[in-house]
Formats: structure tokens, C-alpha cells, sequence
């Protein structure tokens, strides 16, 4: 086969090589964002804070009125909505506050994941006193 006759088709396919790469790491989202983008049940936004071992060195933090037990009901049933699934075996709550972790939905990616982990939802919540929590959200590599 002539050159003439294979560059356009190596030409072709390299464009859909890039076009292939682009959609792939257009389907990625900065953790920033994604934690930007989620539906909580608190009272006003939770702060943006640097957080040294998330996904993207960030998480959301706030400060609340309330138990562990109906904060815990309560985010549970928002992010189940917004399609995030509970890993159950992680679970864990009590008069302290709780440790709540949920898969993204299937099509959402956390760009910056570490190689061989999946993104992970992690909501950490720690009584501070009677009725008083601390929540932190962040996306780990698990």
C-alpha cells in the first residue's frame, strides 16, 4: 500500500486515539469540585479546608447542632439519593459521632485517585459536646 494511502488513516486513527483520551480524562473530576457539588443536609455550607492525605488535598468542614445518630440518618439518605453507595462493612457510629464511607456513583471519577485505589466518599463526624458535632467530607483512595 502507498504512503499516500496509509497516512490518512494513520492520521484518522490518531484522532480517535486523542478523541478516546480526552473523553476518558473528561469523565475525571477534581475532588475539589465534586465535594463542591454534593447535596448535605447541614443547616449552611461546610467550609473548604486543605486536608493532607484526601484526594486532592481537600475536604469540606463544619460545625453543627445535633446527635450523631440523625446527622448520620440524615446524610445517609441525601447522598443515597444523589446515587453515592454505602460500603456498610465501614460503618461505624455512636455517642462519639460516626464514620460513614460511600462509593461515587459509577459514572463519577475523582481525578488524582491513586493508581490501584478507587475514590471513596469519607464523612467523619465527632461530637464536640452535648449536641454539637464536628463533620469532615473528603474523597479518599481506598
Amino acid at each position: 500500500m502507498p504512503w499516500s494511502a496509509i497516512r490518512p488513516l494513520r492520521s484518522a486513527l490518531f484522532a480517535l486515539g486523542l478523541i478516546a483520551l480526552g473523553t476518558a480524562a473528561a469523565l475525571a473530576a477534581p475532588a475539589g469540585s465534586l465535594l463542591a457539588g454534593l447535596k448535605l443536609p447541614l443547616p449552611k455550607p461546610a467550609a473548604r479546608m486543605a486536608a493532607a492525605n484526601a484526594i486532592g488535598q481537600t475536604s469540606l468542614n463544619t460545625q453543627l447542632a445535633g446527635t450523631p445518630d440523625d446527622l448520620l440518618a440524615k446524610v445517609r439518605a441525601s447522598l443515597t439519593a444523589q446515587g453515592y453507595r454505602e460500603r456498610q462493612v465501614n460503618t461505624v457510629s455512636g455517642s462519639w459521632g460516626f464514620n460513614l464511607v460511600m462509593d461515587p456513583p459509577v459514572e463519577t471519577k475523582v481525578d488524582g485517585t491513586p493508581s490501584g485505589k478507587t475514590a471513596a466518599l469519607v464523612l467523619q463526624a465527632t461530637a464536640l459536646g452535648p449536641g454539637q458535632l464536628n463533620l469532615n467530607v473528603r474523597f479518599e483512595g481506598l
